[in-house]
């Protein structure tokens, strides 16, 4: 019985860790260490993808895992990347503008997790409705990456004015309607198209490796973000009675 009260509490160490992750990366940005607060915002998400399956796993789910994974989220996912940016692309700005560019994944990503708290059942579900708060995130983080290392070579590419509408409109999906695939459970048993998921995630998971190893893995990091954005997308296209944008 004392082991099920400590074992209730692994989910929630996590997602607690996940949270101390955000506030480092706002530090890091603070310093000017854009890499290391981007690498911090990847390990976050990694530990917030592991505490939902940890609970489910043990069968200890309780609403104030929900409600805290929720508050972590809102640090490490959406105020992060709004200090990315704002420190990035819209500090020079005229008036409160900058500011107000900058909000948008930290004010989106609010209304995202808010609406995921009300409309969220116990059915299980194979899809989110609206791009997840660490994807949004990691879609800007990889961006960030991405240019930061153009800088040198290609610096007109890393252009506020081509890079703010980008994080704008990926931030505009968290509120959309559009439906994304949740990332598989860690069970064979759960049927073909769980199977199928998680065969797509150790692909990937392998590529990364091979990827550090030749130091490319902003490649794969960058091809990973833009498959899943534009997998939902593309499927709205094609089957827009399957979806409803707003």
């Amino acid at each position: 019985m004392k082991n099920q009260g400590v074992s209730r509490h692994i989910p929630s160490l996590f997602t607690l860790v996940n949270l101390f992750l955000g506030f480092l990366a706002i530090i890091n940005i603070q310093a000017g260490n854009i890499n290391m607060a981007c690498y911090l915002v990847l390990v976050a998400g990694a530990f917030d993808s592991l505490d939902g399956k940890i609970a489910r796993k043990i069968g200890i789910a309780t609403s104030f895992g929900t409600e805290i994974d929720s508050l972590a989220d809102l640090v490490s996912f959406c105020l992060v990347p709004s200090v990315l940016v704002y420190n990035l692309y819209t500090a020079g700005l005229p008036g409160i503008t900058g500011e107000l560019i900058a909000a948008t994944p930290l004010i989106l990503g609010a209304i995202r997790l808010a609406k995921f708290n009300v409309e969220h059942d116990d059915k299980p579900s194979s899809y989110f409705i609206g791009l997840p708060t660490p994807i949004n995130s990691l879609a800007i983080i990889s961006l960030v990456l991405w240019t930061e290392n153009l800088k040198l070579t290609n610096p007109e590419y890393t252009q506020p004015r081509l890079l703010i509408p980008i994080i704008m409109y990926i931030s505009f999906l968290m509120v959309s309607k559009i439906k994304y695939p949740k990332f598989p459970l860690l069970n064979i048993k759960s049927g073909n198209d769980n199977n199928f998921r998680l065969l797509g995630i150790g692909m990937f998971i392998i590529s990364f490796i091979i990827a550090v190893i030749f130091n490319m893995q902003l490649w794969i990091l960058m091809g990973f973000v833009m498959y899943y954005i534009l997998s939902g997308i593309l499927r709205r296209l094609l089957n827009p009675k399957h979806d409803e944008l707003l």
